[in-house]
């Protein structure tokens, strides 16, 4: 087994645990579990130090075709992945799959799977309380919900919502394509950014039957050719940040508890003034556990944008546009204390580690670095 490359300042014995051999002095337990999903036909798991950054080498936990995206139980013990068609990923149908954690060893055990009845899973959320998975279908343009069983497994699909409509863009906006699922702080609505129709789709979820009711008409419309994708909650749970993929931006929105309503406030680009590089789309949008700075990811550019939250209004301004070591950063994610970055660079098959000031929002590579095949998604777990 090899070991990533490390700065001076990572200890080689940081992944002692995971090869169950020390380096000749005691060492700490490992303290969380890193999940990839990928565009392969396995979730990975590695070992990660959340006080050096130092991020063990890979491995296999447990196979579904193309587990692009990933959600945890709010228990932290059951991992939850969308992918393809059955073990052999060779359908096009899409799946949702609950593991159990073993919270010591990093292991995967299946509980089962549910039909997400679409093509094209391509995201995956659970609400709060646990008792409702909502999942996206990029292909066939639908919303769908399955409750999830007190012991965290998944019971059959209740709501399939179909999107209709297109935009402008003439490649890209002909049809739906939801691209999220998003709860709301709230719990009483899930919002789902609408790629090819340029709106985000609100709907009322009941968290007992796991039902989905359209709310009325009009959604919120987004910029024309904007492309919404992915979108995060503030921890105030007023401010809400949607990164739009075909015109690299970000939009502010307030929200409004209790009606689901989303307000417009600010649009901001993910890339300098006069951009002249490649072309660019963007994919993830995360606000800090500290409430204090959003970071976004540009693919074509292989940027992470970062910027600063005004705590008056949730305005945002820019920091400054960091390269991610890699190409194509599809996903990113912060650990929970907030000190590191991990970015997965898709078609480089790679993931970097970079720490965060918290006190200016700014990233650093550290120099630690993994191999996963087609990296799409990463998600933390507290380890046991």
């Amino acid at each position: 087994m090899s070991f990533p490359k490390r700065s001076g300042t990572f200890a080689t014995c940081a992944v002692a645990v995971w090869l169950a051999a020390g380096c000749g002095e005691e060492t700490d337990p490992v303290q969380r579990w890193v999940y990839f999903g990928t565009g392969a036909d396995h979730i990975y798991v590695s070992p990660f130090d959340a006080e050096s950054g130092a991020l063990g080498a890979p491995r296999e936990a447990a196979r579904i075709g193309r587990p692009g995206f990933l959600a945890l139980h709010p228990r932290g013990e059951i991992l939850y992945a969308v992918g393809r068609d059955g073990e052999q990923g060779t359908g096009f149908t899409g799946e949702a799959a609950a593991y159990a954690i073993d919270l010591g060893t990093g292991n995967l055990t299946e509980l089962n799977r549910a039909s997400t009845s679409g093509r094209g899973a391509s995201h995956v959320a659970v609400n709060g309380e646990a008792t409702v998975l909502a999942a996206v279908n990029y292909g066939d343009g639908n919303t769908v919900t399955v409750g999830v069983q007190p012991d965290g497994s998944l019971g059959e699909p209740v709501s399939d919502m179909p999107h209709a409509g297109s935009s402008v863009h003439p490649t890209r906006q002909g049809e739906p394509h939801p691209h999220s699922a998003n709860f709301t702080p709230d719990g009483l609505f899930v919002i789902v950014p609408d790629l090819g129709t340029d709106e985000l789709v609100t709907y009322s979820v009941d968290p007992q039957t796991a039902e989905l009711e359209r709310t009325p008409d009009p959604q919120v419309r987004m910029e024309p050719g904007s492309g919404p994708r992915h979108m995060t909650f503030h921890s105030n749970g007023r401010w809400a940040y949607v990164i739009n993929e075909l015109a690299s931006t970000v939009a502010v929105m307030h929200y409004r508890p209790q009606a689901g309503q989303l307000e417009h406030v600010q649009t901001i680009s993910t890339l300098p003034e006069e951009y002249d590089g490649p072309a660019n789309t963007t994919a993830e949008v995360l606000v800090h556990p500290n409430g204090r700075f959003l970071y976004g990811s540009n693919r074509g550019s292989n940027t992470i944008a970062v910027f600063s939250i005004d705590p008056g209004d949730g305005r945002l301004e820019a920091v400054e546009r960091v390269p991610t070591g890699g190409d194509w950063p599809r996903n990113f994610r912060l650990s929970p204390e907030g000190r590191f970055l991990l970015v997965a660079n898709q078609r480089s098959d790679s993931v970097h580690v970079f720490a965060v000031d918290t006190g200016t929002g700014r990233l650093s590579p550290t120099g630690v670095s993994v191999t996963v095949p087609s990296p799409m998604c990463v998600r933390f777990v507290p380890a046991g």
